[in-house]
């Protein structure tokens, strides 16, 4: 394959995995994916990024995984989980494009990409919530992932904020605020914890990262204030009212529960089908600590264990929760599984990142 050829391949999947994944998500994964593939073509030939550490970690994973379906076997749905797993074998392959061609991106490809692609989910999120009047925007997408994605590419565009020393790197920090426009408009309150926890993880490193004290104290501050100003403004929107709902169970449970009733009846009061969906996790990993019960008995399990919320979980595909899903699906293995593949950038060799 040509040189010109990689590059292009290289090019159309960044883009399409940074600066369309909110806006085209069902589109976006299935160009990365390929480019994926084409690049683990190239490392196989050169067996580069397959042999680095970090791949080893995915392949360690899904081994894990795989060592499982023997003994849970009972139809071929049993496999679906180690099937949905593969792409991740299409990681080793960006990374090689990628590696091919890091001189040509230079180091603000990729922030300026995530903040285009948040920027441009947000907007469209603004324009479904005043053409639909929905409570919830997804763009086209489930409002929760919606909201992931925004938080993840939001924060993703800050690593321009510590590269070089122009002063517009500062443009950098609208990613995390536009990604909080987006967990808003998505009603969700996993994405806001994230974003949270996200943002305070990220403030030392604006603070060392930047090397301009004044700088980064005057952006966190500005960053603080801009936040809270803008919280205050969204009181009324989906996701600040079930925070603050949130807060008053808390506040209910405690003076009435224990600390072990407290978090059980605190889950409940919020969601009770997902505490359900949850204890339905650990009685499996608890039937079968190992191996799990596998993918084709979890949802039946959920359902026998809770027959209030049989038509729902037999019109579910999961557990809504990762841990939980590996955990039932594949015991401990399976979290194992879970844990590896999540803690692989870990092993990414510094002058590859």
């Amino acid at each position: 394959m040509s040189t010109k050829t990689v590059k292009a391949v290289a090019g159309i999947s960044l883009i399409a995995g940074f600066g369309f994944m909110g806006t085209a998500p069902f589109i976006a994964d299935y160009v990365v994916l390929v480019g994926g593939l084409i690049g683990l073509a190239l490392a196989w030939r050169n067996r580069g990024a397959v042999r680095e550490p970090a791949a080893i970690m995915l392949y360690a994973a899904l081994l894990l995984l795989g060592v499982t379906i023997p003994f849970v076997y009972r139809a071929p749905i049993d496999l679906l989980p180690l099937v949905a797993c593969l792409p991740l074998l299409a990681a080793p392959g960006i990374a090689t494009l990628l590696e091919k061609n890091r001189y040509w991106f230079g180091p603000h490809a990729m922030p300026l990409l995530c903040l285009f692609g948040v920027a441009t989910a947000v907007a469209l999120g603004i324009s479904e919530a005043y053409s639909t009047d929905v409570d919830r925007v997804g763009a086209g997408n489930n409002p929760i992932h919606f909201g992931g994605i925004a938080t993840i590419l939001g924060f993703l565009a800050l690593s321009g904020a510590v590269w070089g020393k122009s002063q517009w790197r500062i443009l950098y920090l609208l990613g995390p605020a536009l990604a909080l426009v987006g967990v808003l408009l998505s009603g969700s309150r996993g994405p806001l914890l994230g974003w949270i926890a996200l943002a305070v993880v990220s403030a030392p490193v604006l603070l060392f990262g930047m090397r301009n004290w004044k700088l980064a104290t005057a952006t966190l501050v500005i960053g603080a204030i801009g936040v809270a100003v803008f919280v205050a403004v969204s009181k009324d929107t989906v996701v600040v009212q079930r925070i603050l709902a949130l807060g008053l169970t808390v506040t209910e449970t405690a003076m009435n529960s224990g600390p072990l009733a407290l978090a059980i009846d605190f889950l409940e009061a919020q969601d009770p089908y997902r505490t359900a969906m949850y204890q339905a996790g650990w009685e499996a990993l608890r039937s079968s600590p190992l191996v799990g019960v596998g993918y084709g008995q979890m949802m039946p399990l959920a359902a026998s264990l809770h027959p209030e919320f049989v038509d729902l979980f037999t019109s579910l595909e999961n557990l809504h929760s990762d841990v939980a899903d590996f955990a039932a699906m594949a015991g401990l293995l399976g979290v194992s599984a879970y844990l590896v593949a999540c803690e692989e950038f870990v092993f990414v060799r510094r002058g590859v990142s």
